[in-house]
């Protein structure tokens, strides 16, 4: 009997035929009602999960999440249940690290005044640089964003620490890696402090008033991770009185940013609007990894980015889809 995939939306026209080639019997549904009709006799699906889907799933065994973070997909029924989940995780990695280091050299120059100041044709030249070679770069999080992100720190002489709750080991280009406990002390030594953490129960709020206070005065913060993790009032307060040095970001706690939000019109601070992982390879990427796990899941072979259904994120990172 021929698998059935539920698709919330269809792929291309060359990467539905693959799919049709391994034998798997296609349904693109368009809204939830469609989900639900359809869904009751799947054993694969693409798309986002409500618990009504996952109560009309009877036969479902796997979901291929439709991005890298999983708001949303894990609530209680679902972290209990034996469904096998994957996301996207390993298409935005290279990608993403150039976004943090076309933050890093925006600071490390004073790009972001200088562009202020084209845009009010002024010619001033005192903007505040930083000299890389012998800095500090502390990651938070070693997945694969935050690997490639340590992985550049060295090509720019930077000494690189790192953050994470399960290390794979040591690459040569980090200096040392810090457990969870330790992570005020990464970034108090640390002049650039890189957040690529999912958002979780415990990284929730991990940036708070506490962990500003640890960083250095002339520490710069990015975050490409997930927005939640960075308390905004805490990080507005600590930029405002001087506490840490400056603030790159691609996520907020609430998207889009205020209007009148201080964050907007700070000097020290430069704002992107969720767009770090653009990229006009990203498409194909994605849909080349859905294929490749529609046809392992045909094989019975190990799926790409199973996410631990307890943690909400993917554990194994020997299963991470490469570029």
């Amino acid at each position: 009997m021929a698998i059935k995939m539920v698709l919330q939306r269809a792929l291309e026209d060359e990467y539905m035929q693959q799919i049709h080639d391994l034998g798997v019997e296609t349904v693109v549904v368009k809204s939830e009602e469609d989900i639900l009709s359809e869904i009751g006799d799947a054993d694969a699906y693409f798309g986002g999960m409500t618990p009504q889907i996952l109560k009309a799933a009877k036969k479902l065994r796997w979901v291929q999440a439709t991005s890298a973070g999983l708001d949303g997909y894990y609530f209680p029924e679902l972290r209990k249940s034996d469904l096998t989940v994957t996301n996207i995780r390993g298409i935005y990695s290279d990608v993403i690290a150039d976004h943090v280091f076309s933050m890093v050299m925006a600071f490390a120059r004073g790009l972001h005044h200088y562009i202020r100041n084209q845009s009010q044709s002024k010619w001033e030249k005192d903007a505040p640089v930083i000299h890389l070679a012998g800095t500090t770069l502390g990651v938070v999080g070693l997945g694969g964003i935050g690997l490639a992100v340590a992985e550049r720190g060295p090509v720019f002489g930077m000494r690189v620490l790192g953050m994470d709750p399960a290390p794979k080991g040591k690459p040569d280009f980090i200096a040392r890696i810090y457990a969870p406990d330790e992570l005020a002390d990464m970034v108090g030594e640390s002049d650039f402090v890189v957040i690529c953490v999912p958002h979780t129960a415990q990284t929730e709020g991990l940036f708070d008033a506490d962990m500003f206070r640890a960083m250095k005065n002339t520490g710069i913060l990015i975050n490409i991770g997930r927005g939640k993790v960075v308390q905004l009032h805490a990080l507005t307060s600590a930029l405002q009185s001087g506490q840490i040095g400056g603030a790159g970001l691609d996520v907020y706690e609430e998207e889009p940013l205020p209007q009148d939000h201080a964050l907007w019109s700070m000097d020290n601070v430069i704002l992107t609007p969720h767009v770090a992982g653009a990229s006009p390879e990203i498409d194909k990427r994605r849909k080349a990894l859905i294929v490749e796990n529609v046809r392992r899941f045909c094989a019975g072979e190990p799926l790409l980015n199973v996410v631990d259904n307890q943690r909400g994120y993917v554990v194994d990172a020997t299963s991470i889809w490469k570029t």
